[in-house]
């Protein structure tokens, strides 16, 4: 069951992008050969109005090609249709409608999630929110919806009020007030397993709000700013890891499908179906991000083509262009092979 959701929505989030690029392929008047399902080989098509609708062979996202797309092939013989033959601004519309639409699926899924589960709003309490298994919070009893009061008789009211002042006990233990009625005692470690913390748990000062069916509108602002949260710590991630590769580091935290696979089983099985939803509205904008990186094949690629359209006022070299794009797509498939490998080592390796 983990599979087919993961491939299904894998699949809508790059339809989805691929869609963006059809509708503003349509509006600004660039002809649409196919529109696919899946990727070849190609199972089934059917023609309607000048474009292939067609359902592929591999199960997993889509793709828009376009006439005249191809820069060794740029459509002559309908020059009006072609996206060669069309004004900068009209390809850049084209180019960003995949990356604008991933941001607006991000929004509508941050949205949905939000008007199922509440509105996050901050809360002067500090919530546990998750437990490590065998961690000195585990031991000491805390569970998952414990509410911590004070540190050692310090009253917190805040998340990072409570590290700090749990930071002073390193290598001690400390008496914590929990749900304002009983009191426990937890080793706070000096140095814990990367990712648990010193006392194995994971807090939160912010606290789900319902809201009435016409207070909508909160949602959809909450959806909003998820959005840009999550894009600028993706930003600031994808920046790192690009200055980790010019400086010769090997990148770390970086997943491929079957890393992706494994995070969305492991989200799935721990928190939930409106979770993997909230997971894949991440990833959407993580898509986005990436597609405008100006590197070769992605979007961001085409995007340094067209610029140079734009400020040269003649288009660039078919041949270049083309040689470009393929070097990049290799680049791009033998990282996406060895991020792949990686993840196979990692999961065996545990």
């Amino acid at each position: 069951m983990d599979l087919i959701i993961f491939i299904v929505a894998l699949s809508i989030l790059v339809l989805v992008h691929e869609w963006g690029h059809f509708i503003a392929a349509r509006k600004t008047g660039v002809k649409v050969e196919e529109f696919g399902l899946g990727l070849p080989p190609r199972m089934i098509g059917k023609k309607i109005k000048g474009t292939i609708y067609s359902l592929n062979w591999l199960p997993i996202g889509g793709f828009c090609k376009l006439y005249g797309e191809d820069p060794t092939s740029p459509g002559n013989s309908d020059k009006s249709e072609s996206f060669f033959y069309k004004k900068p601004w009209q390809k850049l519309i084209i180019v960003l409608g995949g990356v604008l639409m991933n941001l607006v699926l991000a929004i509508v899924v941050f949205s949905v999630v939000y008007a199922i589960l509440g509105v996050p709003k901050e809360i002067e309490k500090v919530k546990v929110v998750g437990v490590t298994e065998n961690s000195p919070a585990q031991i000491a009893g805390l569970k998952e919806g414990d509410w911590i009061v004070s540190v050692d008789g310090v009253q917190v009211s805040s998340s990072d009020q409570l590290t700090n002042e749990v930071a002073k006990y390193k290598g001690k233990s400390v008496d914590l007030e929990i749900n304002g009625d009983k009191l426990v005692k937890v080793e706070v470690r000096e140095n814990p397993p990367e990712g648990e913390g010193a006392m194995g748990v994971a807090i939160s000062n912010m606290e789900m709000i319902k809201l009435p069916w016409y207070r909508f509108y909160e949602g959809i602002g909450a959806g909003f700013q998820e959005a840009y949260y999550w894009g600028k710590i993706i930003v600031v991630g994808v920046g790192n890891m690009l200055g980790n590769l010019f400086s010769g580091q090997v990148p770390k935290d970086v997943a491929g499908p079957i890393g992706m696979y494994e995070a969305t089983s492991s989200i799935n099985k721990n928190q939930g179906f409106l979770a993997v939803v909230h997971f894949f509205g991440i990833v959407s904008v993580n898509l986005a991000v990436v597609n405008v990186l100006p590197f070769p094949a992605l979007d961001g690629g085409r995007i340094i083509f067209v610029l140079y359209e734009m400020i040269s006022r003649r288009k660039a070299n078919q041949k270049v262009e083309a040689v470009v794009n393929n070097v990049g797509m290799m680049i791009l498939l033998a990282l996406i092979v060895l991020v792949t490998v990686g993840d196979v080592v990692r999961i065996f390796g545990k």
